[in-house]
This record gives C-alpha cells, sequence and structure tokens, in this order.
C-alpha cells in the first residue's frame, strides 16, 4: 500500500477556473467591438489594438486550460492508480464547480460565434472551444472517479457457477458475431 497522496489542490484548480472565466469574460466583451470593426481594406491602428487585444486573451484563457489539463491529468493518473487518498479530500474536490464553471462558459462561447468567421482569430477561438470541452471532458472523468472511491461496492454473496457463467457470456458473444456477420 502507498502513502497517502493528494490527487488535487482545490485552491489552484479554482483559480485555474477562474482565470480561464475572466479571460473568457474579456473576448466576450472584446467580440462585438472586433466582428464590428471588421471591414474590407486597411486596418486603422484601433481595429489592430482591438484584434490584438482579443487574441492576447484567448492566448490567455489557453494556457491557463492547458495548465488546469496538465493537473488534472496528473489527478486523473493518482486517482486511477491504487493510492491511498484520505476520504476528507475527496469529498471537498473542486470538480464539480470546475464542470459547471467550463459548461457556463461552453455555453457562453456560442454567443460570440462570430468570431469563428474571422481569419486567423477565428482559428484560435475554436480551438479555445475544443480546449473548453476537453477540460470538462476530463473534469467530468475525475468526478466520476472520485464517485467510485467514495461509495463502496455493494457485495452480494451467490452461489453462481464461474463456469456456467463464462459459457454463457460465450454463447452471448458467439451469438452477437453471427448477428453482425
Amino acid at each position: 500500500m502507498s502513502s497517502a497522496k493528494v490527487p488535487f489542490s482545490k485552491v489552484a484548480m479554482l483559480s485555474l477556473a477562474l482565470s480561464i472565466s475572466t479571460s473568457c469574460a474579456q473576448i466576450a466583451a472584446a467580440t462585438p467591438q472586433v466582428v464590428e470593426i471588421i471591414k474590407p481594406g486597411s486596418a486603422s491602428k484601433h481595429e489592430l489594438e482591438q484584434k490584438a487585444k482579443l487574441r492576447k486573451s484567448i492566448k490567455s484563457a489557453m494556457a491557463s486550460l492547458r495548465q488546469m489539463h496538465k493537473a488534472m491529468e496528473e489527478s486523473c493518473l493518482i486517482l486511477s492508480a491504487e493510492a491511498v487518498i484520505p476520504k476528507h479530500v475527496l469529498e471537498e474536490h473542486p470538480y464539480a464547480e470546475v464542470i459547471q464553471s467550463i459548461r457556463e462558459l461552453e455555453e457562453a462561447s456560442q454567443a460570440s460565434a462570430s468570431l469563428a468567421a474571422l481569419p486567423i482569430i477565428g482559428e484560435e477561438y475554436l480551438s479555445l472551444r475544443r480546449q473548453l470541452a476537453k477540460a470538462r471532458s476530463l473534469a467530468v472523468r475525475i468526478e466520476i472517479l472520485i464517485n467510485q472511491r467514495l461509495n463502496t461496492p455493494q457485495v452480494f454473496e451467490s452461489d453462481i457457477d464461474a463456469n456456467g457463467l463464462v459459457a454463457l457470456a460465450d454463447m452471448a458473444t458467439d451469438r452477437l458475431h453471427r448477428l453482425v456477420s
């Protein structure tokens, strides 16, 4: 049995989620201005500054998402291993809040879908949306792993013949293969 490990820092994870939310709020605030000022022809200094500010916010959100994803991957590895993790640590996990925050950001990012049509910024913005989805998916997986550790499985006494169960599974598999063929 290994020593106790902490699979996440609640404060660090929530700080990263807040950083991502802040960057996404800046993106949402800048989007109408940038979409409105995009005109064919030469770009003014103000237009270029607005685009640069928007791209900076997208890059900041992406950097925070990368940090969060890395931390969550480490958490996932620790939770998947047979490490001993104190129950109180598992009960105080931040992933429900992280998942909710990312879902809200994904919903809000749909309102800024007009950015996707812009050159360069659009590609960066779509990449940000993909990373949000991946981060949410990983956070959900971690929450499932935590719930598995918190819930003790129910064990039932049984007199089932193990060989009979194997034979039944083999028969069902063979039947499935015949149906597919």
